[in-house]
Order: C-alpha cells, then sequence, then structure tokens
C-alpha cells in the first residue's frame, strides 16, 4: 500500500514540477521570438540561446549523467563494472537517439522561424507566437 501512495504522490509531485518547467521554457521562447522580432536579421541569435540552453538542460544533462555513469562503471574494474558499463552506454545511445527524435522537429521549427524572420517572413513566427501565448494562459491562470 505504501508504495502505491509512494507511486502516486511522485507522479503529481513530478507532474508538478514538469508544468512549472514548460511554463517556465514557454514564457523564455516568447521572450526570445519577441527579442529575435526586434532585430529581424540577427533573429537566429536569441533563439540559439534559448532553444540550445533548453536542449542542454532537458537533453544534454540526463545524458552527461549517463555518459559518466558508464565511464565510471568501466573505469572500477572488474567484469561485472564492464557488463554494467556497457549496459549504461546502451540504454545511453537509445536515449540518445530517442531524444534526437523528440527534439529535432522542435528544434528545426525555431531554427525555420528564426530564418523566416532574418528574410522578412513573419507567418510562421505569428502563428508560434499565438500558440505559445494561449499555452502560457492556459498553463498560468494568473497571467
Amino acid at each position: 500500500m505504501s508504495t502505491a501512495l509512494s507511486w502516486l504522490w511522485m507522479k503529481f509531485e513530478l507532474l508538478q514540477w514538469w508544468r512549472k518547467i514548460t511554463l517556465k521554457r514557454h514564457r523564455s521562447e516568447l521572450c526570445a521570438l519577441r527579442t529575435a522580432r526586434s532585430m529581424a536579421p540577427l533573429a537566429i541569435f536569441p533563439i540559439i540561446l534559448t532553444v540550445g540552453l533548453w536542449f542542454f538542460l532537458l537533453a544534454g544533462i540526463p545524458s552527461l549523467v549517463l555518459f559518466f555513469l558508464a565511464q565510471a562503471l568501466l573505469a572500477s574494474g572488474g567484469s561485472i563494472g564492464a557488463i554494467l558499463g556497457i549496459v549504461v552506454y546502451l540504454f545511453h545511445s537509445i536515449f540518445a537517439l530517442l531524444a534526437l527524435g523528440l527534439v529535432a522537429p522542435w528544434l528545426f521549427g525555431w531554427y525555420f522561424i528564426a530564418a523566416g524572420l532574418m528574410f522578412g517572413r513573419t507567418g510562421r513566427a505569428d502563428r508560434k507566437e499565438a500558440e505559445l501565448v494561449a499555452a502560457i494562459a492556459a498553463a498560468d491562470p494568473s497571467s
């Protein structure tokens, strides 16, 4: 019984934490988009900084943790350490491919928005801004 309760507590606690992270990501993306609009010829720079930061936080840090864990297991010596290190490497590879597959459309979508702004096309940026404003309003009723 306590395992089920702790699982439910963790699920709802992590879900609220994830919602806070998503809200912060949406707000920073909206800020970057508005900054990119104000400096259209250099629109790629605020977008690269914001999207790159979120990519590193959401995909890079877990990948680095797995990589260093595998290195530590392999360096610890012994056959069990080597086997566990290889298993962690395989898990790391699967995680990296999955993260790349999930993040690539989001990443390239932002780069196409920046390229459009640099060449004077604002249609895609307008749609993304409306989408972000709606997502922020739905997630945060106080704003």
